[in-house]
């Protein structure tokens, strides 16, 4: 049994071995047959579609055999929808879309395809990636329709709003919004690229209560979006301030009247909240006059310490010429510190000041830059030796920002070994500060030394009162024989070196001298005073005293160029500040500009005070100025009118109307006025206006003449307007070279032009001109060589004839004085506002007169001739006909009858035939039909003679 069942263990061994062989070689035929499918398509392989298009892009190409491979297979997957479709086309797969993807629903798909072979059996698979290319289909549109919002006046915001846009494409570079703009560059805004608005100024709720904006928005590749709204409203932001305040306040100098600085001011409190009960305001203005050349306009002329004492730096002496100055009613000398002068003996001879009392007066004007050596001198004034020796018997000179007063005893004064005041030295900060100042020293003996400074006198403060001024004590002099002294101006001389040294370096305006006594303080308070300050009706009617007592409404300071003024209502305070006046009563002030500060505050009771803002304005001193007077010709009387004649030709070519005037300016008393040569405007009005169809009025030569000057020129119908400050020279050449002409001079024929002038921003203007232009009609006359045939004569048609010829032959020769010898009496027919003088209207009367009488007299001996040329043809004529009565034949008879004209010569007068040749020529250069129907008006008898031979057969 053993070996049965190992028997047959066995032969199942067998058959499991033999059959596993066999499968063995079928799986090895099968790989064989898989390999060689395998290499029919690739791994995988990647496509690219547009939005727009249907044919995929492969790469790479799918390429096959079509003897093998009979078709291709997408093997799709669940809940997978697979677009595409792929044909065999010439040994290539083509993959196509079987519709227009959208690449922002799905950017790309993933599927695979399979071959089919011949035989139905499939390939191996191989991976596809398609990618949906974007098309920039879509602009970028805006989150919002439109954007709102607000802002405040007068701020600057870094961001105002940020407006943001969306584009609805799949790649960034059409999908992104890259760039935002404002189309309307006229807006004072801007947007950056990420959509945030800002203001480039601050905005003005006055100037525009609401800006619109219109903005785009831009992808990566600039398709631009549709424009939107966007509103910045601007709320008023109301800050308490006065309004209706002058930016530029303007005064005539030497007027020596007040002027009204404020008198629309408005105080704009907003919606400040503060009962009227506890509500105090308060106001200053204050005049700045430091820029002016001593600090403000002084007023000397009712000064009487001017006349009583020497002036040691007067303007165009002889010995202050070689000094670098500034023109004007006070000069400013300038020292660099090697300038100076020596005062001649004859002005100040040696004087002792060491043993008199004396008084010194000053302006001058210090830095603390002048010198960096504390120890340097810079003498203003200095009495010293003259020869041999180098001592200093008086000075005054600044060192280490320091006034010293030097005054040396002299040997014979007293014991010379006891010391006394020498030197006094005062430590104020005046003398560094860049700014002009007044001082006057009064010395009275060295005991007692007095400084004012700006008309007050010094006081030294508690901490202070024994070093400042420092008084230093000295010997006196020590003697020496037949030395005198020498007075130097902006330096000290040194007989030693015969040179002048320790000059000063600064601005000096005077330096004087009392001897023999000092000023008092009247005077030196009158060479201080400002003669422009400010002052209020207000204050001047209430008398009021200037203090600083709080209980005030209005205060001043001492140099009435700052006033206070405090009120518990806004109308009171208004009306405070509108009667704040400007007066400068010097005769002859400095033009220039005075700056105005005005500052309020509020104060509410138990709170804080509100400062609002600072207003600044200025006055401008203008010079002086009187009214202009426009004069015409030469003569220094000025004509207001003048009548100007002109005749058709001229006026068609042009006429300067304007080529004889002058404009001077002029003064009360008629006297010409000079330096006064700029005007502003003027203005040629014409009556009536012009008509643009044939009137004009232009610059005659260059039509630049006007532009290059600062002259504007508007020429329209009503006149010339020129606007400009500018010379009275310039002006005189616009003026004179204006022309106007007419084309048809019959349609007006006087035309009124009005000049008029204005000066100083129209504050002056001159008196009126008026000039009538006046045009003449041309008149028939005969020559002055015909005029000369006496009136009872009458000539036969041969005289005629034969005058006609010679007339006719010497027309010839000069054919110019037809037209000379014309006859223009338009004025008689037409008065004017101004008409020429009488003499020369009466010698055109008299003209006219003696050549209708001439003409007159030449027709009725004309008419005459012919009538009786006429009367003994036809006598002829009848005495034939008598005879011929009694023959048979009629028709002889008839023929008798019939006029026979052929020894009938009618002539006319050569002088109407010359005139009517000569008015026929210009009608045909005339524009108008009026010239043409007024010659043939003046001739229309001739044409109207006919004959009568009604009675030319009566016996």
């Amino acid at each position: 049994m053993v070996f049965y069942y190992i028997y047959w263990i066995c032969q199942v061994t067998m058959f499991c071995t033999a059959m596993g062989a066999g499968v063995a070689t079928s799986n090895e035929n099968e790989d064989e047959y898989l390999t060689q499918k395998e290499i029919i398509l690739e791994k995988s392989y990647h496509g690219l579609i547009r939005e727009n298009e249907t044919l995929v892009e492969i790469t790479p190409l799918i390429k096959v055999d079509e003897e093998k491979i009979c078709n291709f297979r997408i093997l799709k997957k669940p809940y997978h929808e697979i677009p595409f479709e792929i044909e065999l086309i010439n040994n290539l797969g083509i993959l196509k879309a079987r519709r227009m993807l959208n690449c922002e629903k799905r950017k790309s798909y993933h599927f695979e395809i399979i071959g089919i072979y011949c035989d139905g059996t499939p390939s191996n698979t191989a991976n596809v990636h398609i990618t949906v290319i974007d098309i920039n289909e879509y602009a970028p549109t805006f989150l919002e329709p439109s954007y709102v919002t607000e802002v405040d006046e007068g701020r600057l915001y870094n961001e105002i709003l940020r407006v943001e846009a969306s584009d609805k494409d799949c790649t960034p570079l059409f999908g992104d919004v890259c760039k935002y703009e404002i189309l309307n560059n006229d807006e004072p805004f801007t947007i950056d690229n990420e959509g945030s608005i800002k203001n480039t100024e601050p905005l003005s709720h006055k100037a525009s209560h609401n800006h619109i904006l219109s903005v785009v928005a831009y992808d990566c590749a600039m398709k631009e979006s549709a424009a939107i709204m966007v509103s910045i409203k601007v709320r008023r932001v109301c800050e308490a301030k006065f309004v209706g305040m002058p930016e530029r306040i303007d005064y005539m100098s030497g007027s020596t009247e007040s002027l009204q600085l404020f008198p629309n001011a408005r105080l704009d409190l907003c919606d400040i909240s503060c009962k009227n009960e506890d509500l105090i305001i308060h106001a200053s203005v204050a005049l700045k006059t430091k820029h002016i050349s001593f600090g403000c306009d002084r007023d000397l002329s009712n000064c009487t310490s001017s006349y009583k004492m020497t002036d040691l730096l007067p303007q165009g002496a002889e010995w202050t010429k070689e000094l670098n100055y500034d023109e004007g009613v006070e000069p400013i000398f300038h020292f660099d510190g090697s300038l100076g002068v020596v005062v001649p003996d004859y002005i100040v001879n040696h004087y002792d000041f060491s043993n008199n009392a004396f008084s010194i007066l000053t302006m001058f004007r210090h830095s603390s830059q002048s010198s960096s050596n504390k120890h340097v001198k810079e003498h203003i004034l200095c009495s010293a030796d003259d020869h041999k020796m180098n001592r200093h018997h008086m000075a005054l000179f600044v060192r280490n920002c320091r006034l010293i007063l030097l005054l040396r005893k002299n040997f014979n004064e007293g014991d010379l070994n006891i010391f006394s005041p020498a030197e006094w030295r005062w430590k104020i900060p005046e003398v560094c500060d860049n700014e002009w100042h007044h001082y006057v020293i009064n010395v009275v003996d060295p005991a007692k030394v007095d400084l004012f400074i700006d008309g007050l006198r010094f006081e030294n403060s508690v901490e202070d009162r024994h070093s400042n001024p420092e008084v230093i004590d000295d010997w006196p002099l020590h003697a020496a024989h037949g030395v005198n002294t020498s007075l130097a101006i902006g330096a000290c001389y040194q007989s030693s070196e015969n040179r002048l040294k320790h000059g000063f370096t600064g601005d000096i305006s005077e330096v004087k001298v009392n001897l023999n006594s000092i000023l008092d303080p009247v005077d030196i308070k009158c060479g201080t005073s400002c003669a422009e300050h400010l002052l209020s009706s207000v204050k001047l009617k209430t008398n009021k005293n200037l203090t600083e007592s709080t209980n005030t409404q209005i205060q001043a300071n001492i140099q009435m160029n700052e006033i206070s003024i405090s009120a518990k209502t806004r109308h009171e305070i208004e009306q405070m500040m509108r009667e704040i006046q400007y007066i400068n009563i010097k005769l002859r002030p400095t033009v220039g500009r005075r700056n105005i500060e005005v500052r309020t505050s509020l104060v509410c009771k138990n709170e804080s005070s509100l400062r609002l803002p600072t207003i600044e304005t200025y006055i401008m001193v203008n010079e002086p100025i009187v009214a202009l007077g426009v004069d015409i010709g030469t003569e220094s009387i000025p004509v207001r009118t003048t009548n100007k004649l002109v005749s058709y030709q001229e006026i068609k070519l042009g006429v300067h109307i304007l080529d004889k005037i002058y404009i001077d300016m002029l003064s009360k008393k008629r006297t010409s006025l000079t330096g006064k040569n700029h005007l502003d405007s003027c203005s040629v009005v014409v009556f009536p206006s012009l008509n643009p169809d044939h009137e004009d009025i232009q610059i005659d030569g260059d039509e630049s003449l006007s532009s290059t000057m600062d002259i504007k020129t508007n020429i329209n119908k009503d006149g010339v307007e020129m606007i400009g400050v500018d010379t009275i020279h310039n002006y005189l050449n616009v003026l004179r070279s204006l022309v106007y002409s007419n084309k048809k001079p019959a349609y007006y024929l006087n035309r009124v032009f009005k000049l008029s002038c204005a000066q100083l921003n129209f504050q002056y203007k001159s008196a009126e001109y008026t000039l009538t232009l006046t045009v003449l009609h041309p008149k028939q006359m005969m020559f002055k060589s015909t005029t000369a045939v006496p009136s009872s004569t009458f000539p036969s048609a041969a005289n005629i004839e034969s005058a006609y010829s010679l007339n006719h032959g010497f027309t010839g020769q000069d054919g110019n004085r037809g037209h000379d010898s014309k006859v223009f009496s338009y004025s008689l027919l037409h008065q004017n506002d101004v008409q020429e003088p009488k003499s020369h209207i009466r010698s055109i009367v008299h003209k006219a007169e003696s050549s209708h009488l001439t003409m007159l007299i030449i027709l009725v001996s004309v008419f005459l001739a012919i009538l009786l040329c006429g009367v003994s043809v036809a006598r002829l004529k009848n005495n034939q006909k008598f005879a011929e009565r009694h023959q048979p034949c009629p028709k002889i008879i008839d023929d008798g009858l019939v006029w026979d004209d052929s020894a009938l010569t009618i002539t006319i007068n050569p002088i109407q035939a010359d005139a009517v040749s000569e008015d026929s020529s210009e009608s045909e250069n005339s524009d108008t039909e009026e010239d043409e129907e007024a010659l043939k008006d003046g001739f229309a008898h001739i044409n109207q003679l006919e004959w009568d031979n009604t009675n030319i057969f009566q016996q």
